[in-house]
């Protein structure tokens, strides 16, 4: 068995406790760690270091740890007096001022290399900045002790994030589009957030309260009980909880390492039948399972039923004056709406991807290229409609949801035809480009675009190379 650890540190550590050895890759030690016999007898010292481990066999093939990464998100009240909301702001705001400080460090760092290369420079870690903020921060923020020290760790984490994206985007290493070198933080445009990652961070008996360091308790407005009866039983653990501000309210994020059963591998599910998954724009999904069976579920396109009242809402809020109540007014409306918009979509989501892992033992999805599918299409309407879905969020949702109960999940190639080959026959289908509807050339029968795709994909994994012959499963 081999256990995968976070860092080398770590796997040093696991070393040290279990005896196992560390493997090497070109005569460095790695954060792999070889163990010998049952893993079982090494769990504990395993979980002594570390809960975040994955395990393979000696074949390389994952295996279940025992232990799943969580999250939930809870709406809180803002405080009612206005030292503590001071507070809060004060925190968002540190977080700002230490992002900027470390990105004004950098970047005279890069002007110094320029003109002497034998000049010394601060290292893009999150150690290195964070000591020299420690160093500088009494002439920087003479205010600092004022706040949770994890505010101004969170603005030099998230500056290392972004020159790690930017590094690797330069280098051709990262998927996706370029990405920019990081650019200051304004308060006007930032989004107010600080993460949490030790200190007093707990969820309270009374089920209403979450404690954060330094902020103290927030009440939530729904019952937390489903994170906190995890933790009472010791079967989590804690790991970071971000507080964030949106559409003026107030949210605590927290993710969580949580104690799982570990479910009978892909296959071997008591849930019978199979289900191919056809997203689309028209209807948000069409399921067709090996049964025969059918299922639409409706795209309740949240955007595009409250445009008429956006459009409304944003004429009111551009004939107020910034500052005034009527001002305030508006645009709480136009708030309002926006974050129904957002509920609505994720709420489709969840119970598509509930349904599937409830029904199915396996599911076939499509690898959407999103991103493609929007420079595609001409009309701004048309672009709108793709995000209005929301169909980047099904994938790692039905992945996550479908890990726990051990539901295998077969994403399909790209580029399978599934609008030109007919699911009955395998004849070639013909229609105009958007069509909903297209007949099949053999058998000369219609059939429903989305229809016929999720049904291909319930019985075939890929296509000849020329695209010709249908292909079952290996």
């Amino acid at each position: 068995m081999i256990a995968v650890m976070r860092t080398k540190v770590q796997a040093q550590k696991v070393s040290d406790l279990t005896g196992g050895k560390v493997l090497l890759d070109d005569g460095k030690p790695t954060r792999k760690v070889a163990l010998a016999g049952d893993f079982e007898q090494y769990r504990d010292a395993l979980e002594s270091v570390s809960v975040l481990f994955g395990l393979c066999n000696d074949t390389g093939e994952k295996v279940p740890t025992g232990w799943t990464v969580a999250g939930a998100s809870f709406e809180v009240e803002w405080p009612k007096d206005q030292q503590s909301a001071s507070l809060v702001r004060s925190h968002f705001g540190a977080r700002r001022v230490a992002y900027n400080w470390a990105l004004a460090k950098v970047k005279s760092d890069m002007e110094a290399k320029k003109k002497d290369a034998s000049c010394p420079s601060t290292p893009w870690t999150l150690e290195a900045l964070r000591k020299q903020w420690n160093q500088e921060k009494d002439e920087v923020a003479p205010w600092w002790g004022d706040n949770s020290k994890e505010a101004y760790a969170s603005g030099i984490a998230d500056l290392v994030q972004s020159l790690s994206n930017w590094s690797s985007s330069k280098r051709g290493s990262r998927k996706g589009r370029k990405v920019g070198f990081p650019k200051f933080k304004s308060k006007r445009k930032d989004q107010n957030r600080v993460r949490f990652t030790t200190g007093a961070m707990r969820f309270e008996d009374d089920r209403r309260t979450i404690v954060l360091p330094t902020i103290g308790g927030l009440r939530s407005k729904e019952n937390t009980r489903r994170i906190q009866r995890h933790l009472a039983k010791n079967n989590a653990r804690l790991l970071n909880c971000t507080l964030s501000e949106r559409w003026g309210r107030l949210f605590v994020s927290c993710q969580m390492a949580v104690r799982t059963q570990i479910v009978s591998p892909s296959g071997q599910s008591p849930k019978a039948g199979k289900a191919g998954v056809d997203l689309g724009l028209r209807s948000l999904a069409t399921v067709a399972d090996s049964n025969g069976s059918i299922t639409i579920f409706p795209n309740p396109a949240p955007l595009r039923a409250t445009l008429t009242e956006r459009r409304r809402v944003g004429r009111t809020l551009s004939r107020r004056i910034p500052g005034s109540h009527g001002h305030r007014r508006a645009k709480a409306k136009l708030v309002k709406l926006d974050r129904k918009a957002v509920y609505i979509r994720r709420e489709s989501i969840h119970q598509l991807t509930r349904y599937l892992v409830d029904n199915y033992s396996e599911v076939k999805i499509e690898d959407l290229n999103l991103a493609a599918m929007k420079r595609s299409m001409g009309r701004r309407a048309f672009r709108r409609s793709v995000s209005d879905a929301g169909l980047g969020a099904f994938r790692p949702t039905l992945t996550y949801k479908a890990e726990r109960v051990g539901v295998k999940v077969v994403v399909v190639n790209r580029f399978f035809p599934s609008s030109q080959i007919h699911h009955n026959c395998g004849g070639r289908l013909t229609g105009a480009k958007l069509a909903k509807r297209l007949t099949c050339d053999t058998c000369h029968v219609e059939v429903d675009r989305d229809e016929n795709a999720s049904s291909l994909r319930t019985v075939v994994l890929r296509v000849g190379p020329d695209w010709s012959s249908v292909v079952g499963p290996d």
